[in-house]
């Protein structure tokens, strides 16, 4: 147990972070229903069964922050637990830290349960919040041509779907079900202990053990496969709106944490991902002829994802225009000092993060999922990367699926 406990003990922040997550493998049966439970179990508890109740007892630890939420991570479905609190070195008479840990238990081992399942009224509640959300993805073009993208890249794999999972299931789910979820996470999950602030190794550690105590595990998480296109696949789907929306993934190889995975994380802020990029530069800022336009990468799994608002009557020069952008990359056609920009930039941005309690947590569960890296080795593996390196990364890259959300008639012999 004690191998998955990592604690920070630094005194940059006057708060102390206790994070847990629980990782299970990535699968369409029970994101949803995960999705429900990471809504519902922070707010009410046997004790404080009210979000009142839970509200003011929070207000009684100093304005304690109990959260919890899902995402998708490498193939797993990560539940993320936390609660942030004041050091009590800087509080009188008090033991906020034994408390959180208290709460902590709460949540876990004495939810709002009853006969076996969670508290219908509140169940209902979350189950019509996730709905809406559901919703308000249809109206907003943005996320739903990435999600749209998703389904046409994935088919029947889980990656298709967000990670608070599918609507369609939702109306089936119920207290008992979301209790038989919880009581399996608890049990089955591979689950990760952080704790960061100015504390003691010794009282987290038996804190930990008196109040959660959860069994260690490790689980095997699926292999990731995306079945590769003999040519881009290119999907027109009309709706209305006065501006297309362009949606395009791109796969690369890349072996995690070897010189591609840096490379990988290079060529990306030098394509799309910063203001400074080729694509913001040339395509919005030259040719206008993208309202927004970056890039963003699954670097473990070799994505890269191009986002796109462009006039609809451009948006076949605008594709044209994003892919002889990447064949610049692919024959060296950019400045070495372009490199040193973005590599100078990701480092900063990775050390800004890490100056934050949910940086080192993430950056530290990050290595949970294979080969572990330090992060001056990390800082090492950018600053080692050459122009041929990302060369060399981009000639394996190809183009995978061109989602595009229009009002106007194309086809395909059109646009490719």
């Amino acid at each position: 147990m004690q191998q998955n406990i990592e604690i920070l003990s630094t005194s940059k922040f006057k708060t102390v972070s206790l994070v847990l997550k629980f990782k299970a493998p990535l699968h369409e049966d029970t994101m949803t229903i995960r999705s429900v439970l990471s809504k519902l179990i922070h707010k009410t508890t046997a004790k404080y069964n009210t979000e009142i109740d839970m509200m003011n007892h929070l207000a009684d630890l100093y304005g304690a922050h109990l959260y919890s939420s899902v995402i998708k991570q490498n193939n797993a479905h990560v539940l993320t637990l936390g609660i942030d609190i004041v050091n009590d070195k800087y509080l009188s008479d008090s033991n906020v830290l034994e408390a959180a840990f208290q709460l902590l238990h709460e949540v876990l081992f004495n939810p709002n349960v009853i006969n076996g399942a969670f508290v219908s009224k509140q169940v209902k509640q979350e189950k019509r919040l996730l709905k809406n959300k559901f919703e308000s993805i249809k109206e907003n073009i943005g996320q739903y041509g990435f999600y749209q993208l998703l389904k046409s890249m994935f088919q029947d794999d889980p990656n298709r779907l967000p990670s608070f999972g599918d609507e369609l299931q939702l109306d089936n789910i119920d207290g008992k079900q979301l209790y038989e979820a919880f009581e399996s996470m608890k049990k089955n999950d591979e689950i990760h202990f952080y704790t960061v602030g100015e504390v003691s190794q010794d009282k987290i550690n038996e804190l930990y053990t008196k109040y959660i105590g959860l069994e260690e595990n490790i689980v095997k998480l699926p292999e990731f496969i995306l079945e590769k296109n003999a040519k881009p696949a290119y999907i027109d789907e009309k709706i209305k709106t006065t501006q297309a929306r362009l949606n395009i993934s791109m796969k690369f190889d890349v072996v995690h944490p070897e010189k591609s995975y840096f490379s990988f994380i290079v060529l990306n802020h030098l394509f799309g991902g910063d203001p400074s990029s080729m694509l913001f530069m040339n395509v919005r800022e030259k040719m206008s002829l993208a309202y927004q336009i970056h890039s963003q990468i699954d670097a473990r799994h070799g994505l890269l994802y191009i986002l796109a608002g462009v006039n609809q009557d451009s948006r076949k020069q605008a594709i044209d225009t994003i892919i002889d952008q990447f064949d610049r990359i692919k024959s060296g056609t950019f400045d070495e000092s372009a490199i040193a920009l973005s590599k100078r930039l990701i480092i900063n941005s990775r050390l800004e993060s890490l100056d934050r309690p949910k940086g080192f947590i993430e950056a530290t569960f990050s290595n949970s999922f294979g080969k572990q890296i330090t992060n001056d080795e990390w800082i090492k593996g950018i600053q080692s990367v050459t122009k041929l390196d990302i060369i060399e990364l981009a000639k394996t890259g190809y183009f995978h699926t061109i989602y595009c959300l229009t009002s106007e008639d194309y086809n395909e012999e059109n646009i490719l």
